[in-house]
């Protein structure tokens, strides 16, 4: 029963993949339109990064099998912290004015890619439920 309950647990898990790309899709094409007629990109950058974590987050529950909180701290400060701190870059840069250097062939690279709010989001999730032994275990 166990056996069948794990195949269950990944078609939820896949179904629940659709529905995630379905929505987050419908919510982008809003925010677009709606920033489209009001001139403002701001929404939109921020909406990227919120739906990017989110993306993140959901694709780690995939790895996540036990649900205890033990905190790998090596994970959330070394991986997750400056993942995190440069996917708010891009917002932050939009809401305060700053101007960003996207002469920079390495940074515009990195911020169009996607990928850092994706990684914030998915070792901020291992980074809590850290399922690894330890060796003295």
């Amino acid at each position: 029963m166990k056996k069948w309950s794990s195949y269950f647990g990944k078609l939820i898990w896949v179904m629940g993949l659709f529905l995630l790309t379905i929505i987050s899709f419908n919510i982008k094409y809003k925010i677009h339109a709606i920033s489209t007629s009001t001139y403002s990109i701001v929404p939109v950058i921020w909406t990227n990064f919120i739906i990017l974590f989110i993306w993140g987050v959901y694709l780690s529950l995939i790895f996540i099998k036990k649900w205890t909180i033990k905190i790998n701290l090596p994970l959330l400060i070394c991986v997750f912290l400056p993942c995190f701190l440069f996917s708010l870059f891009v917002p932050l840069a939009m809401i305060f004015s700053i101007s960003l250097p996207l002469g920079d062939i390495w940074f515009n690279k990195v911020v169009r890619s996607n990928l850092i709010e994706m990684v914030a989001g998915l070792t901020f999730m291992l980074s809590i439920f850290n399922n690894l032994k330890s060796e003295s275990e």
